[in-house]
């Protein structure tokens, strides 16, 4: 089997000749670490990870006009006032929906831009059919959240229901759109990207997620079906309380399953192992940023013992190798994964 192979597999619940590595943003700085003077690409390759995709988010540091070097303020193409730290994503930091009038003269951006493709024809010209190429999508949280700033988007949900049903139907008929785009284009992977809940719990109540959000992933998760593309539902924090809700869109992983939020995924394995693939579960907070090395490999070692037997399943971080994950303690990940990855031979 290659790369692309082995994450359809377990994309499929199949069980491929070995686990796949699968990651979404990996530090360049951790790159230049260990193999200085790489690219991702060469990174990627020299790794052997089973993905490949664009490794940021939508923005670079060189692709967008500040409002405030000095601060790293930018706005995005929503009109959303945003802010570059030390991880690939910038952080929102302001919305421009202040109020519910604002959005009878909101333009949202155009999903046929040529930016919206960014890399992914030159990925696709390289790896198409050889590893799993992987782009970001949104579904209906992220983006109209930004829109109002997260805090009154959630009041909105009890005090403003309406407004929440215009924002998600405005930012899904971008996004839906441009998730087709990057389909055709040749992506086989859409991971849609909205977090949901924190370590504690969901960031809303069951009975609002069931209103608000859940209609629009599952437009989401069936248009990119239909596009034929393979679905990962991210989300960050303990989803517990909503995860039945989310495996019934038809997504056909889940990620990362975060183990400091409580995502027990020995759990996760047994109850939903069947209808999806689980993708991540290695923390990346304090196992991957200041554990010893020892216990990084004893518990990779024991999550895939736990999550690798009949297939369905893909290493990964618990997010992203972000800037204060140790290269010792990724490569001890790494290393770990190669010596435990094979599946016994038929």
């Amino acid at each position: 089997m290659n790369s692309y192979e082995r994450v359809v597999a377990a994309l499929e619940h199949r069980q491929p000749d070995r686990v796949p590595y699968v990651e979404s943003v990996i530090d360049q700085h951790l790159m230049q670490a260990l193999l200085p003077g790489c690219d991702y690409f060469q990174f990627n390759e020299w790794l052997e990870m089973d993905n490949v995709g664009q490794n940021r988010s939508s923005w670079s540091r060189d692709n967008v006009e500040y409002i405030d070097k000095e601060r790293g303020l930018f706005r995005d193409k929503w009109g959303v006032t945003r802010a570059f730290g030390p991880e690939s994503t910038p952080a929102p930091v302001e919305g421009p929906i202040k109020r519910p009038e604002d959005l009878k003269t909101y333009t949202p951006p155009d999903p046929e831009a040529p930016d919206v493709l960014g890399s992914i024809p030159e990925i696709v010209a390289k790896y198409k059919g050889k590893k799993a190429i992987t782009a970001l999508g949104r579904d209906a949280f992220f983006n109209p959240a930004f829109l109002r700033g997260m805090e009154q988007f959630l009041i909105d949900m009890i005090e403003n229901p309406g407004l929440v049903h215009e924002l998600i139907d405005l930012t899904l008929a971008h996004d839906i759109r441009a998730m087709q785009r990057v389909i055709q284009a040749g992506v086989d992977v859409i991971i849609f990207g909205d977090d949901y809940a924190d370590k504690n719990s969901p960031l809303m109540s069951p009975r609002h997620f069931k209103e608000f959000i859940l209609p629009g992933l599952a437009r989401c998760v069936k248009a990119a079906h239909e596009a034929g593309a393979y679905v990962i539902k991210h989300t960050d924090g303990n989803i517990m309380p909503i995860l039945d809700m989310i495996v019934e869109t038809g997504i056909d992983g889940l990620n990362p399953i975060e183990p400091p939020a409580g995502m027990d995924i020995g759990l996760i394995k047994q109850r939903y192992g069947k209808r999806i693939a689980l993708i991540g579960n290695i923390d990346c907070g304090y196992l991957l940023s200041q554990a010893p090395v020892d216990e990084v490999r004893k518990v990779t070692r024991e999550t895939m013992q736990i999550a690798m037997p009949g297939g369905g399943y893909c290493l990964s971080s618990s997010n992203s190798i972000h800037s204060s994950v140790k290269p010792e303690n990724f490569m001890a990940m790494i290393e770990t994964w190669r010596e435990c990855r094979d599946y016994p031979k038929a």
